[in-house]
């Protein structure tokens, strides 16, 4: 009777102890840098945490602290992998040199549209050609945003109405670009981009449309360049130890919400929000500007030198810079034919 009475008791211990585990709810610090009211920082993130969360039923809750508040924009990759947030959002190029392969997904008049371009950044990755750059975390997903333009105060035509103006600068290929075409590029953070136009800081930004509405630029800029130049690309990654140290039925919820159908997800919302933030300035009365056929193909010439480097960069790093980059253009080709 009593060994009866003890097998119940232990079944019954272990049915709470059970009952207690399914419940364990782990909590997930993500960090990025964008303000508040940006798309990505609105929306994006915020409905990618609420499906884990409901996903696994409660048992996995994330905590989204934006605007740099955890960690700054440079400081998020090394804060993920060192464990100060267990997941980090943000963009290689404010750490440059550290990923050579996402470098050559900036390089110019590569892509128009994020979600392709999202796409074959995650073939690349998908074939290995980043496991280096990314050593030491787990990524989650890489993606885009939509083709930058330039954004001015004044009206910009050819490359003389360009010369000479301060134009704000997001990565160090778009940097070189600038330089290329006359342009004299200044490093301003994302969040500060309005502040230096307002205070005359900057003559223009490099941005996509979707910056002039979320970030609030188009208040201070009347003049955009419709001349797709380049992406940016970003990273969603996450501390590897705290992966590993979370259920299995859980690192699958994560990973089901992750890889390339969620890095194709996040390039249409960034090219829906730029074709939403492309009406948004002709209704603010801004002035969208088409380059001539000859003023592009001058521009295009003048950014040549700027591929070159980036690929010797690329192979000096220790990667096959020229391969990765020729597979993105003909990539980029073919999903723009469909």
């Amino acid at each position: 009777m009593i060994k009866y009475l003890m097998s119940g008791l232990l079944a019954g211990v272990c049915a709470l102890a059970g009952m207690a585990h399914a419940k364990e709810v782990h909590e997930l610090r993500l960090a990025h840098y964008l303000p508040p009211m940006h798309n990505m920082a609105a929306n994006v993130l915020p409905g990618w945490a609420d499906r884990l969360e409901k996903a696994s039923d409660g048992r996995l809750k994330v905590t989204i602290y934006p605007a740099g508040q955890l960690l700054g924009v440079t400081e998020i990759f090394d804060g993920v992998r060192g464990g100060v947030a267990d997941i980090g959002w943000s963009m290689p190029g404010a750490t440059p040199g550290r990923f050579p392969v996402m470098s050559l997904m900036e390089l110019p008049f590569i892509f128009t549209r994020a979600e392709d371009a999202s796409r074959v950044v995650m073939e690349a990755y998908e074939k290995g050609h980043m496991d280096k750059e990314f050593q030491g975390v787990k990524v989650l997903y890489l993606h885009t945003h939509h083709a930058g333009i330039l954004n001015t105060k004044s009206e910009v035509r050819n490359l003389d109405d360009l010369k000479g103006k301060r134009i704000r600068f997001p990565s160090p290929p778009v940097r070189s670009l600038l330089q290329a075409l006359g342009a004299d590029p200044v490093g301003v953070p994302a969040p500060q981009a309005y502040e230096s136009l307002d205070r005359g800081v900057l003559d223009g930004v490099a941005f996509p449309f979707d910056a002039m509405q979320g970030l609030r630029l188009g208040e201070l800029v009347k003049y955009h360049l419709d001349f797709p130049m380049y992406v940016l690309t970003f990273y969603l990654v996450m501390n590897q130890n705290k992966f590993d140290s979370l259920p299995a039925d859980l690192q699958k919820i994560i990973m089901d919400h992750s890889g390339m159908n969620e890095a194709l997800a996040v390039g249409r919302a960034w090219d829906e929000s730029e074709d939403n933030s492309k009406v948004f300035v002709q209704k603010h009365g801004n002035e969208i500007v088409v380059l001539s056929p000859e003023q592009q193909q001058l521009w295009r010439e003048r950014a040549q030198p700027v591929i070159a480097t980036g690929i010797a960069e690329a192979d000096k790093a220790g990667v096959p810079g020229r391969e990765i980059y020729e597979t993105a253009v003909k990539r980029a080709a073919e999903l723009q034919r469909k």
